[in-house]
């Protein structure tokens, strides 16, 4: 091959040159993460003052925004924004509604509430049926994280979560705990919705671990505005000294005065029930009348740990009673949206604030685990029904209050569902 002159190799080199620049290929980089917007979530309660159980809903919207306000406005680093709509107990066809409101009109991405089990229902088929991610906060509907037979459109979906106790938790423990100690045979009278017939139910299954058993049974219509001297006057008249109650709200207030009007606790009788008979709106409503009843539920005000000392101290710093104008304390639906913003914080972190990939927000809360406070908070990763200690609670006068005294636990208490 002929030997390459000067002026050819400086050409060659020159040609080199750019025939490398034209084909050398530009560093490869990452595309700039989407910037994700506000993060909008439907919240489905009962908080004005002319709607059924609205001291549910109330409280659960002081305890969501106060958790909010103390992180920002932020979880995870991304912007929430909760949108309210209220609840209504009476006609389901405008929870469809204010439901339907929440995708059409405010293209929220997550959904939380329900105070009573049918809303709760229609929130779960509403998520299902859209592939959103919904958390009941409140309604103890056993079906709501259950594989059950018949149920329309929907029962068990795996875009539904609770931080709510099943209305078996609370109540089957306590029929258990009960008769282990000696109080095997019950008197049962409870509102005739799913909340009463369910508590009872499971309490009698309770109550049957140990050789008990209810010796009569007595319904009440729920939210009717019973004559509930009546009512008391007819478990009088009945010779079972124990009774187990399942009211809530103003239904637990009117029974709970009833009971006491009637002298139940003076003639002798013992009331026991689920959390929400005597739950603090419920104590303060009737105040000295709700001496010695005894509960179940997930939480108390007196539970000793760091976690509840922060929630309770931050929640009275915040709000104040509309009553007496003193620092407010909270209660057991606040406790419960609380730990529903925490799960929410803790999910969001491990997605990074994505919501629209569905699969990796459910990963994300089926794993979540925390220090509530109530205790430890995780899931039944099968059901998304949480496992929870539920307390044995005795309401008694502490500093001029009826509290929810603990006197037992019963560890990890787990619904039966599958």
């Amino acid at each position: 091959m002929p030997e390459m002159t000067p002026s050819r190799r400086a050409v060659a080199a020159f040609a080199a040159v750019v025939l490398a620049a034209c084909t050398t290929t530009a560093p490869q980089t990452s595309p700039a993460p989407v910037a994700l917007g506000a993060l909008k979530i439907g919240v489905l309660v009962p908080f004005t003052e002319s709607a059924i159980d609205s001291d549910i809903g109330a409280s659960q919207r002081r305890a969501a925004d106060l958790y909010l306000k103390l992180k920002g406005g932020t979880l995870a680093g991304r912007t929430v924004q909760l949108v309210y709509n209220d609840e209504s107990a009476l006609d389901p066809s405008i929870n469809k509604i204010r439901i339907q409101q929440f995708l059409d009109q405010d293209h929220v991405e997550l959904l939380l509430g329900g105070a009573g089990i049918p809303a709760a229902y229609l929130l779960r088929d509403t998520a299902e049926a859209s592939k959103i991610v919904y958390i009941d906060t409140n309604a103890s509907g056993n079906a709501l994280t259950r594989a059950t037979a018949g149920c329309a459109p929907t029962c068990k979906s795996k875009y539904v979560f609770r931080t709510a106790p099943s209305s078996w938790q609370m109540s089957e423990s306590l029929g258990e705990w009960a008769s282990r100690n000696g109080q095997r045979e019950y008197f049962v009278v409870a509102a005739d919705d799913a909340f009463g017939t369910e508590s009872v139910t499971a309490f009698i299954e309770g109550l049957a671990k140990n050789g008990g058993k209810a010796t009569g049974r007595s319904s009440v219509p729920a939210k009717s505005g019973a004559d509930w001297a009546k009512v008391a006057a007819a478990v009088k008249a009945q010779p079972t000294k124990s009774v187990f109650a399942a009211f809530v709200t103003d239904d637990a207030e009117g029974f709970i005065g009833a009971w006491d009007g009637a002298g139940m606790r003076t003639a002798g009788y013992r009331l026991v029930g689920p959390g929400p008979l005597a739950d603090a709106p419920v104590l303060k409503a009737t105040k000295q009348a709700a001496v010695g009843v005894t509960t179940s539920f997930p939480w108390s005000t007196e539970l000793d740990n760091p976690e509840n000392k922060s929630f309770i101290e931050e929640f009275k710093k915040a709000y104040k009673d509309d009553d007496t104008g003193q620092p407010l304390v909270p209660d057991g639906y606040a406790v419960e949206m609380w730990d529903t913003m925490r799960l929410l914080e803790n999910a969001l972190v491990a997605t990074k604030g994505d919501t629209k990939n569905t699969d990796a927000l459910i990963t994300a809360l089926e794993a979540a685990s925390f220090k509530s406070p109530g205790g430890d908070f995780a899931f039944d990763r099968s059901t998304h029904n949480p496992i929870q200690d539920m307390y044995i609670r005795e309401a008694r006068a502490s500093a001029g209050a009826l509290v929810n005294a603990v006197v037992d636990k019963i560890g990890s208490v787990k619904d039966p569902g599958q």
